[in-house]
């Protein structure tokens, strides 16, 4: 079968343009939840950390100086490579009838792939390819990174930081009453935010957000929480990547968080800033003839590059939440 060329370049040259477009404002929703670091280079980059500081009281005239130490460390992300290729077999007018299937119905759907792989990225967590459940990745999976997952820190890279495990909300906290397991409690967002104010690194309308990744049916006890206590706290209203003015907080709602080995939801918090997604490759989009298969003419593929870290594990937290339906979740 001849390939006709310029078929092939007019379909690239019309696609490519349109999904770099659509990819761009993928990315931009990212900036919601986490701090972009665009361009990277290399096996691995390297992010400093740095501690904090406090000032001093001085009393007298010539009073000497006495210097204070910073402490200061590296983060480093690493890649993961991904791709997604779709061949466009000729055949497929015939066996799909009247019913069309374009490279534009393609572009949707791996657009669609590369936003719930950009989640899984910055979440660090995988799917089991047989239960189709999300679990946190660990390094027999591969690199690892993100909120929930192992990062990397050292002079090297080479050493491994988990999740600090006094950074917890407990399943069963609440501010007044009987402690029982439950859900998404405002009293336990209330709670993260009098932690962070105590650490003194929230400060609202100073430009430092507080980000909780909830799942859907955390949002709907929440939804039917607030009917039952006959209030609007903007829960019904409640959209990704919007402050809610109640708590203050943004919210993301995903599937993709596992559960623990309790069985309670992992919904986890931390400040945007403290978050970092890494693109070494910005997702690029192909349409490349291809004539080893008799019906297929050209294939449509998709290829990036991102990795994602903490920048420090104290801010941090884990909520976990009982669900009445996390078996089928």
């Amino acid at each position: 079968m001849e390939i006709n060329q310029s078929i092939t370049s007019m379909m690239r040259t019309r696609f490519e343009t349109q999904f770099i477009t659509l990819i761009q404002q993928d990315e931009s929703l990212l900036k919601q939840f986490v701090t972009l670091h665009p361009n990277c280079r290399g096996k691995a980059v390297e992010l400093p950390y740095r501690g904090n500081t406090k000032m001093r009281e001085y009393k007298d005239r010539f009073q000497k100086v006495e210097w204070d130490e910073i402490k200061f460390g590296k983060r480093t992300i690493r890649p993961r490579k991904f791709f997604n290729a779709i061949p466009l077999e000729e055949d497929d007018k015939i066996d799909l009838d009247t019913l069309t299937f374009s490279v534009a119905d393609i572009m949707t759907e791996q657009r669609a792939a590369f936003a719930r792989t950009m989640d899984e990225v910055i979440l660090g967590v995988i799917e089991d390819p047989i239960t189709g459940l999300y679990r946190v990745r660990t390094q027999e999976d591969g690199v690892c990174g993100g909120v929930l997952g192992i990062n990397y820190v050292g002079d090297d890279g080479s050493a491994v930081e988990n999740l600090n495990p006094k950074n917890i909300i407990p399943v069963d906290y609440c501010n007044k009453g009987t402690k029982t397991p439950a859900g998404m409690l405002i009293d336990k967002i209330a709670h993260l935010c009098t932690i962070y104010r105590q650490n003194s690194v929230f400060k609202i309308n100073r430009g430092e957000e507080v980000v909780v990744a909830i799942s859907p049916l955390q949002h709907e006890e929440m939804v039917l929480w607030e009917q039952s206590m006959n209030k609007n706290y903007g829960f019904q209203s409640l959209t990704n990547g919007e402050v809610n003015q109640f708590l203050g907080v943004k919210f993301l709602i995903t599937n993709m968080l596992p559960v623990d080995a309790e069985g309670n939801r992992m919904c986890v918090a931390w400040l945007k800033s403290r978050v970092k997604f890494g693109t070494w490759k910005d997702a690029t989009f192909r349409v490349d003839p291809r004539n080893e298969y008799i019906g297929v003419r050209e294939q449509v593929l998709i290829k990036a590059a991102c990795g994602a870290t903490r920048l420090d594990n104290k801010n941090v937290f884990l909520m976990p939440c009982k669900e009445s339906a996390t078996a089928v979740a």
